[in-house]
């Protein structure tokens, strides 16, 4: 069993020193990894990029960055940079927020998520694994004029925060996994880890996390 920690913490009350502070402490008590919310105005993935210098050999990972906040571009020129300056172990979750935040706070119809996930994904997959992508999407659109420079050739290992049966089959067919939060040992059992498996397995893909 490999155990990590959320400390999300870091991002309700930032400071850098605090950061650091924390990243030190579960790289010393030999914690396998080391997850960041994306909240307020702080950025998660810039702070793994600082935390990794103090964590050698701890996985990093975003648990989530919120996808109707910014263009899969943007994402994607964020994960790739951080990647190359986490030697190569992070992690990029992503999740869809919820309809309440989507809808009232930031103004954005949350009308068929799973579409705008999968659109979401075809452009992240592309510029991750190809430099370029061209996808001509109902919410999202890109027309790469060929392989953009990166940092890095070896993209992050991408997870979505899925629970219904629609975005749990999505992560398994497309993703390394589903991000989880508030949910109970049950519920993995009978419901989450049986659909993302049958889907990863009908995919042709490896056991996802």
């Amino acid at each position: 069993m490999r155990i990590t920690i959320n400390g999300s913490a870091q991002m309700m009350f930032p400071s850098a020193e605090g950061l650091i502070k924390d990243a030190k402490k579960v790289a010393a008590d030999g914690f396998d990894g080391y997850w960041l919310a994306q909240i307020g105005t702080s950025d998660a993935l810039a702070m793994l990029t600082r935390a990794a210098s103090v964590m050698p050999g701890v996985d990093l990972g975003t648990a989530v960055v919120p996808t109707f906040t910014q263009h899969p571009v943007s994402l994607a020129a964020q994960a790739i940079t951080a990647q190359a300056f986490c030697d190569h172990r992070l992690t990029l979750g992503i999740g869809l927020n919820h309809k309440p935040i989507v809808e009232g706070v930031w103004g954005m119809s949350f009308e068929k998520p799973v579409r705008h996930l999968r659109e979401y994904l075809d452009i992240l997959d592309g510029l991750f694994n190809e430099g370029q992508a061209n996808v001509s999407g109902e919410l999202f659109t890109l027309h790469s004029m060929g392989p953009q420079p990166r940092l890095t050739e070896t993209p992050p290992r991408i997870m979505v925060a899925a629970l219904g049966p629609q975005m749990l089959r999505l992560a398994g067919k497309r993703t390394d996994g589903t991000i989880l939060w508030m949910t109970g040992p049950r519920t993995i059992a009978e419901h989450i880890a049986p659909t993302i498996n049958e889907a990863a397995s009908d995919a042709g893909r490896s056991t996802p996390r």
